[in-house]
């Protein structure tokens, strides 16, 4: 029996066996591939190159209004960024109340306090506390429900933070109704013995504070116990503590750190770890005014601060010396001579 001969295209009649025409249709196929590509970027490019600018345009907005994140606000959901860590109104009211009850008890405690007079801190008090609820309603009339985009939250933020920031201090701080009406209400005597109280426990929780910070920071300036120590003793010395607590204690413990860096926190470190914490100082420098703003700084220093470093800038006139120096107007001035 004759065997097929595949002699096509093959000059001296050799036969060519199977795998030898798969391969030569495998490389068809491959050209045939190729050129079929070509034809479909050159259509393609065709097309994207006819493409109307306002299509463009289209398919940009679409993919911004796919990147814009929406959040939905609603009562409930204000509430819960105002109120925290209560989570609304009722909640925080109650919290804020039951803080009352425990000042109230512990003047009469302290201070031995009259009906009449915790009757009257009380009414100071409820005008606090409706001064404050009564700025959460006008901010919340402000708010409009449904879904907003990250602009109009963060405008909501910049009103909502400040709110945040009362109830986490307190409401009954040194500004407060409550606080004028202490230092009106009592008389000397409980007042001194209320002011020694005050005053331990603010330097307790400050302490309390310093060490919370001072142990945070030891997670990334590895510090042995006695630089730990050191460090909060040199701050408890250095520094005074704030007129209020709040989620924002340790912002001011590190801007507060930076003041004594140089001068007396770096000899307490070797190199290695000054580096590292002169590193972590930097992120917190500049923030007086955000400090200020939350009431972690008093205002009336960073006010007197900044009038004493305008009067060293500024040259005055020496009618303006003479008047400012007591030196200056004890002096006598020369009396011109009368003429001849």
């Amino acid at each position: 029996m004759m065997r097929p001969s595949w002699n096509r295209g093959n000059d001296r009649g050799q036969e060519l066996s199977v795998p030898s025409l798969a391969r030569r249709a495998n490389v068809c196929s491959i050209f045939f591939g190729f050129c079929l590509t070509a034809i479909m970027i050159q259509i393609l490019g065709s097309s994207f190159a006819c493409a109307a600018p306002d299509d463009v345009e289209a398919v940009k907005q679409d993919e911004q209004q796919i990147n814009v994140q929406f959040f939905q606000m609603d009562e409930q959901n204000f509430d819960a960024n105002v109120f925290q860590p209560s989570g609304n109104a009722k909640a925080a009211r109650t919290q804020i109340e039951t803080k009352l009850k425990l000042q109230l008890d512990e003047l009469h405690r302290v201070c031995g306090i009259t009906d009449a007079q915790k009757q009257k801190l009380t009414l100071a008090a409820s005008s606090d506390i409706k001064r404050f609820f009564d700025d959460v309603d006008r901010i919340r009339k402000k708010v409009k429900a449904g879904k907003i985009d990250q602009n109009a939250w963060n405008n909501i933020w910049q009103e909502i933070q400040p709110l945040r920031n009362r109830q986490s201090a307190g409401l009954f701080g040194d500004t407060s109704f409550f606080a004028k009406t202490v230092r009106k209400t009592l008389t000397e005597e409980q007042i001194q013995k209320y002011d020694v109280v005050v005053k331990e426990r603010r330097k307790f929780r400050y302490r309390a504070t310093l060490e919370v910070v001072v142990t945070n920071l030891a997670s990334t300036v590895p510090l042995r116990h006695t630089q730990h120590e050191a460090i909060v003793k040199l701050l408890l010395e250095e520094t005074q503590p704030p007129p209020t607590f709040g989620q924002y204690d340790q912002y001011l413990v590190m801007h507060q750190l930076g003041k004594l860096a140089e001068p007396k926190l770096k000899p307490l470190l070797e190199e290695h770890q000054w580096k590292l914490l002169e590193g972590q100082i930097q992120q917190y420098k500049g923030m007086e005014q955000f400090l200020i703003q939350n009431g972690l700084i008093p205002k009336e220093d960073e006010e007197l601060k900044a009038r004493v470093t305008v009067k060293k800038r500024i040259p005055v006139s020496n009618q303006q010396a003479d008047a400012e120096e007591p030196e200056n107007q004890t002096r006598e001035k020369p009396v011109p001579c009368p003429d001849p």
